[in-house]
């Protein structure tokens, strides 16, 4: 598990380059599904943001993250992952730093597109833990895993 102090400083120093250059920017991965409520032990930090991949931004991701924690981010390229980070929810992390999460709904269709074990278990155990979630379907299928999320429901219970 990410140490506390490792942790906040590696997400202060990355969301400080973001904000200097206007980039937009959401929590999503392990302390997404962490922020919402459902355990998760995670060793790195997964962001989505509205920018470009450069080599500019992969010195700084690897200057910033030295001596901390893995970083990986996802650069919004498309359309339909810029609405993502349109709709991120400002939540605080169990850490206690406010921050941008993809929303919820969001959030399990990437986990259902990564598709590893540890992903739909995080799909099953996110699923349990919220109400009625009326957009989920309609993401899932624009994503094309809707049939995925219909067999982690099955699995689960749900």
């Amino acid at each position: 598990m990410i140490q506390r102090g490792r942790f906040e400083d590696a997400l202060a120093n990355l969301f400080a380059i973001f904000q200097e250059r206007g980039v937009a920017y959401a929590l999503m991965g392990g302390l997404a599904v962490a922020a919402w409520g459902a355990p998760r032990a995670t060793e790195d930090i997964d962001l989505l943001a509205d920018l470009s991949p450069s080599q500019e931004l992969d010195a700084a991701l690897r200057l910033r993250s030295r001596s901390g924690p893995e970083i990986d981010v996802v650069c919004a390229t498309r359309a339909w992952e810029r609405e993502m980070l349109s709709r991120s929810i400002r939540l605080r992390l169990p850490q206690g730093l406010e921050i941008p999460v993809v929303a919820i709904e969001d959030l399990i269709v990437l986990k259902l597109i990564a598709g590893g074990p540890a992903d739909l278990s995080d799909v099953a155990d996110l699923l349990q833990r919220v109400g009625p979630l009326p957009e989920l379907e309609k993401r899932a299928t624009a994503r094309g895993v809707l049939e995925l999320l219909r067999q982690v429901r099955a699995s689960s219970g749900d």
